[in-house]
């Protein structure tokens, strides 16, 4: 049985972690929300920006879950 099921697209499941209950961003990305936001905002004024794809949010993310 697949363990990864979800049909959300990246960005989507970003945006569902992000907006959904407190719990779950801290189960998959280990660590709470607004921490979370505060590292995106960290790195963006040190220069770090979208992908031409993939939204910075996605890209930390990514780096988070696994």
């Amino acid at each position: 049985i697949p363990y990864h099921t979800s049909i959300l697209s990246g960005q989507q499941w970003v945006s569902e972690l992000l907006d959904g209950h407190p719990g779950h961003i801290r189960c998959e990305l280990g660590m709470h929300r607004h921490v979370f936001i505060q590292l995106i905002c960290e790195l963006q004024e040190l220069g770090h920006t979208n992908l031409r794809f993939v939204s910075l949010e996605e890209q930390v993310a990514i780096f988070l879950y696994m």
